[in-house]
């Protein structure tokens, strides 16, 4: 597969980040990932320096229906807000093209302006790629209630309009991005996926992908590769079945269950597919890691993976490293 003509990029283990970082100094968290990640930077969602970088609220602001109470931090349904008038807007500006209707305020984003700043202001960085993030549409759908009190993603003519705008707002970070990288990722962040299956979840699985598709199709055209991360377990064979360029999981965690999906990761690499492996622990960190021992882990698990049949060439050149 290419992207805007060009060869899909061979990751070959470089590192990169999935997004939160605990900082509170916005130039801190910028100049550690530089230094960490010099050709492979992302910009850090830090909702401690603003609690409206939190990763459903920092996409919210301005989306139709919605209100971001800045206070509380909370997004909720705006009952008060005209419904013809709603979707009149954001269809408009959908069917134009007008990304710049759907900035992410400044104040929302301080760990993205902040990074983009340091690397203009840091030219001698050779870039691979630049990574960013946006909510997906599963868990952005499940954490908010319209005025009867049911999710979002269960209100089709709400959640479309929804859909709609953060389409927008993902395409307005990528021309952003794309301002500081000719090679831009965008990892869709889902973490509510890993509540399928359970008797709790009620989205159905042509419902994710569906959605799901529709973003990414919706982003890779605008000539960036596109991923999806889950940070907890899930059916896997949902996610690489759907058009993502990779697949970000759990590995520190989740290894063996991920590797049930052996068939399923087979056809996914078959269609050029990229695997991030979530191998540093973050939540589960407890200092006592080393190096050597996260190295050892990965081989084990990258040696169970070629013995179910995925040649080791592949392995080797289509995966990409970051924290679980």
């Amino acid at each position: 597969m290419k992207r805007d003509g060009k060869k899909r990029f061979l990751p070959c283990f470089l590192a990169t980040g999935v997004g939160s970082l605990p900082h509170a100094d916005v130039q801190r968290a910028c100049a550690l990932i530089a230094r960490t990640m010099p050709q492979t930077p992302f910009w850090p969602q830090l909702p401690e320096h603003s609690f409206l970088e939190s990763m459903t609220i920092q996409v919210s602001p301005g989306l139709p229906f919605l209100k971001v109470e800045e206070e509380k931090g909370k997004v909720f349904f705006d009952t008060t807000l005209d419904q013809a008038r709603e979707l009149e807007k954001v269809y408009n500006f959908y069917l134009t093209g007008d990304t710049n209707s759907y900035p992410i305020p400044p104040a929302y984003a301080g760990g993205m302006e902040g990074m983009m700043r340091y690397l203009k202001e840091n030219q001698h960085l050779s870039l691979r790629f630049f990574k960013g993030q946006i909510v997906g549409p599963i868990t952005f759908g499940l954490s908010i209630q319209d005025n009867d009190g049911k999710d979002i993603i269960h209100n089709e003519v709400v959640f479309d309009a929804v859909m709609k705008g953060l389409l927008l707002r993902g395409r307005w970070i990528i021309q952003r991005m794309k301002t500081i990288a000719e090679e831009v990722i965008l990892f869709i962040d889902e973490p509510g996926l890993s509540g399928y299956g359970s008797a709790f979840f009620s989205v159905d699985a042509s419902t994710i992908t569906g959605r799901l598709n529709e973003m990414i199709e919706e982003f890779q055209a605008q000539g960036v590769w596109v991923g999806v991360h889950c940070c907890g377990n899930t059916d896997w064979s949902l996610l690489l079945r759907t058009k993502a360029d990779i697949i970000n999981f759990d590995a520190w965690g989740f290894f063996e269950r991920f590797s049930l999906y052996s068939d399923a990761l087979k056809d996914f690499f078959s269609r050029d597919g990229i695997l991030a492996w979530g191998i540093v622990p973050t939540s589960e960190f407890t200092g006592k890691e080393t190096v050597e021992g996260l190295m050892e882990k990965l081989e084990a698990d990258l040696g169970d993976l070629a013995k179910k049949g995925i040649p080791e060439k592949i392995l080797n050149e289509r995966c990409l490293l970051t924290p679980s």
